[in-house]
């Protein structure tokens, strides 16, 4: 298994926040394939465990004081707390709790996060248990709208519905939120439209190797102007 890094931009200083780590396997399918069967196999917590060690490894190459999330099941998190692991403490750490996590599981993920020293994601909200219902409930740091909410929002009353509720939730409880699935020059503008405070997506880069990201981030800053603290 390996990781690639993907931006997160702060939209408020035009900056990089820091990265969201993600799984690549040598076979060549996606990762969510992967863990689909690990799912089916029983073999789920063994192969998210991998992934959040492999991460903590990866994450010796990054620079100091950028954030770093990882997504997760409430029941791996709770095991990776378990598991007491020494993380890096020259970043900020943070999990996304993903939104396949059924709600009973879920409510000791922010006591784990907090234990860990992490900062926790509601991942993907709008989709599966990933409601305004878990957002008022955990009370995250950050809240991460899903992509397909994201992307249909001028064209679907509903979408614009529900996007409107969650963020409503988010500014309720004061969290941060994040939006994924920024893909072109007006996708921007509606992120900063809809007062994101942070965004993600191939419009500012794909998720990129350890190796390549000093010339990812370089070109980063030369097409678009985001600081890049670290490179």
């Amino acid at each position: 298994m390996k990781f690639a890094f993907q931006p997160l931009i702060n939209l408020r200083a035009d900056a990089l926040l820091g990265f969201e780590a993600l799984a690549r396997f040598s076979d060549g399918r996606r990762p969510d394939e992967h863990f689909a069967q690990a799912r089916a196999e029983g073999n789920l917590l063994t192969l998210e465990l991998r992934a959040l060690e492999g991460i903590v490894h990866a994450a010796e190459g990054l620079p100091d004081g950028l954030l770093l999330t990882m997504n997760a099941s409430g029941h791996a998190i709770k095991a990776f707390a378990r598991t007491a692991p020494e993380l890096d403490r020259r970043l900020d750490w943070g999990l996304e709790l993903n939104e396949l996590s059924a709600p009973e599981v879920c409510d000791a993920a922010r006591v784990d996060a907090e234990e860990l020293g992490c900062l926790l994601l509601v991942d993907d909200a709008g989709i599966g248990y990933a409601t305004r219902e878990r957002i008022l409930r955990l009370k995250p740091h950050i809240v991460k709208l899903d992509r397909s909410l994201f992307v249909h929002y001028l064209a679907s009353a509903e979408a614009r519905e529900h996007v409107d509720i969650l963020l409503a939730a988010a500014r309720e409880i004061n969290a941060k939120t994040l939006v994924e699935g920024v893909e072109t020059a007006e996708h921007l503008q509606l992120a900063r439209r809809l007062d994101f405070d942070y965004a993600q997506g191939f419009y500012f880069s794909p998720g990129i190797e350890l190796a390549g990201l000093p010339a990812a981030m370089h070109e980063l800053h030369g097409r678009l102007g985001i600081d890049i603290p670290g490179f």
